[in-house]
């Protein structure tokens, strides 16, 4: 009876160690602006100033809006609209991603680093965004009466 009351203690330690010693990958996406204090939205949802880290769950392409506003509101930079893909590492791709999420006993960390250079957005005077307007829709005019046949 003590070789069956050994075995089990010994049953329920491995199983407890076993639960107990679980591994965890802790996923991040990092984005950094130049210059920095831009907002960025993932996804369509604000996650804050630049440089800014967010968690995630899941791998695959993101929608990365990042836009910089002067203190009236306006807009001081191009906005950039880029869909990034997120890959996952060696590690985190079927079937060896139930060992390194389960079995590991320690936590990974996977950080994804995107870096973005924002242009000056240029200022063009309203009489000169009018006068171009209105060229071209003459042209666009010329060209939808023209006699000629394409």
């Amino acid at each position: 009876m003590s070789s069956f009351l050994s075995r089990y203690v010994c049953l329920c330690v491995c199983t407890a160690l076993a639960f107990g010693s679980f591994g965890c990958v802790t996923r991040t996406l990092t984005i950094k602006t130049d210059p920095p204090g831009a907002q960025v939205f993932v996804d369509d949802e604000l996650i804050g100033e630049s440089p800014v880290d967010m968690e995630f769950v899941y791998y695959g392409t993101r929608k990365i809006v990042i836009e910089k506003r002067d203190a009236d509101g306006r807009l001081e930079y191009d906005r950039e609209t880029v869909y990034a893909k997120v890959s996952p590492p060696y590690y985190q791709v079927f079937p060896v991603d139930l060992f390194s999420d389960v079995v590991v006993p320690m936590n990974i960390k996977d950080n994804h680093v995107l870096s973005f250079k924002l242009r000056k957005k240029e200022f063009v005077p309203l009489a000169e965004t009018k006068e171009r307007l209105v060229k071209e829709a003459d042209e666009l005019r010329q060209k939808a009466f023209s006699t000629e046949v394409r």
